[in-house]
């Protein structure tokens, strides 16, 4: 009888991710799904400022006892600059959560996947448009990703590894022409892998085909 494949380097800690909007919350819940990772907890915040995304996910975290918290969102998601962004660090770091963002949208994340910007782009048009053209049906909407979109993040999984490098490109191109990067979904991924291990894919290997 064939057994199931465990995550062996799942690590005892646990995660939680706070998203600013339900799209985002989908499309992490499509990966813990996809990926197995039991110790990862997604959770949508609906908060309408930046500042109730941090302290949601702050009460969260202690009310739970969760080893590592990140709060997940586009600037336009909150109507924020960069500059807001760093004003809020400091109170992260009071309260011990991580923020993951991403300027303008978190769109630039999908199409990081399919390819890399050749400079700074501050319309999440251009990435909606660029997306709509390489998936089928695509719209960034809680809708698409509980019909059409559901395998979304399956789809995208193999080139994952190259969306991680695009972004850190991309960031140093941004750096160079803005001086401030665009994501630092690097950082999340690396603590997912860190505290959920390597994602088991071996029950979705007939999409793949």
């Amino acid at each position: 009888m064939a057994t199931r494949k465990r995550n062996s380097t799942q690590s005892r800690m646990t995660l939680l991710l706070v998203t600013a909007t339900e799209a985002e919350a989908l499309f992490f819940s499509q990966m813990r799904k996809d990926c197995r990772f039991g110790n990862l907890t997604v959770v949508n915040s609906n908060a309408r400022s930046l500042k109730e995304l941090i302290n949601f996910t702050a009460r969260m975290k202690n009310r739970n006892r969760y080893d590592v918290a990140y709060a997940l969102f586009g600037l336009d998601d909150l109507g924020l600059s960069m500059a807001e962004v760093h004003e809020a660090e400091e109170l992260c770091t009071g309260k011990r959560i991580h923020l993951c963002w991403f300027n303008p949208s978190f769109q630039l994340w999908l199409y990081l996947h399919l390819g890399k910007p050749n400079g700074y782009i501050g319309d999440p048009a251009v990435f909606q448009d660029a997306l709509k053209k390489s998936i089928e049906g695509f719209q960034w909407t809680p809708e698409y990703l509980l019909t059409d979109g559901l395998n979304l993040h399956m789809k995208l999984f193999p080139r994952h590894s190259v969306a991680d490098q695009n972004a850190r490109d991309y960031n140093k191109l941004c750096i160079q022409a803005t001086g401030e990067g665009a994501t630092t979904m690097p950082e999340l991924d690396k603590a997912i892998t860190e505290i959920c291990g390597q994602a088991d894919m071996s029950h979705n290997t007939k999409v793949f085909k």
